[in-house]
């Protein structure tokens, strides 16, 4: 199976969330950035935002004959929006 439009945008934005967790998580063990600040609220909100995107990958490649793979990316995306606030 290939990478249709929907996987392809969801695979974009996972490797730059990607690339934010390896900095986030890179400075926070180096103690350049603390965790109890507002580094550890973004670096929660990456790693939520970082398995919606998986999932929404997933979900792209399989297509709809997965529809748990669809719930948990509408309920991941969901948990990262709220946590923005």
């Amino acid at each position: 199976m290939g990478l249709h439009t929907k996987a392809s945008a969801a695979l974009v934005f996972l490797i730059l969330y990607a690339i934010l967790f390896a900095l986030l998580l890179l400075g926070s063990l180096t103690r350049r950035l603390k965790l109890c600040s507002r580094y550890g609220l973004i670096l929660f909100h990456v790693t939520v935002r970082l398995a919606s995107q998986a999932t929404g990958l997933a979900f792209g490649i399989v297509g709809y004959a997965n529809a748990s793979l669809l719930v948990a990316c509408f309920i991941l995306g969901g948990e990262s929006s709220y946590l923005s606030f």
